[in-house]
């Protein structure tokens, strides 16, 4: 869980300072997030693949982890 609170708190951070930065240039707020979404418009359908393929790697590693522990702890009061 930890990992996924770290990538989760990165990704808002990096967020952030990307809209930070841009209203600092004087972009009014829609022109800042049109700038932030704008490489998301412009990816090819094998660039959407490869981002879901590396959330699903990050999201589904967490959750074998989890199930995996809990294995482990219910081994252990038995």
């Amino acid at each position: 869980m930890k990992v996924l609170g770290v990538f989760l708190l990165i990704l808002l951070l990096s967020t952030l300072l990307s809209l930070a930065l841009d209203l600092l240039l004087g972009f009014p707020f829609t022109q800042a997030a049109t700038h932030l979404l704008n490489p998301f418009w412009v990816m090819d359908a094998g660039e959407y693949v490869m981002l879901i393929f590396f959330l699903l790697i990050t999201i589904s590693q967490q959750i074998f982890n989890l199930i995996k522990n809990k294995t482990n702890k219910q081994k252990g009061s038995n």
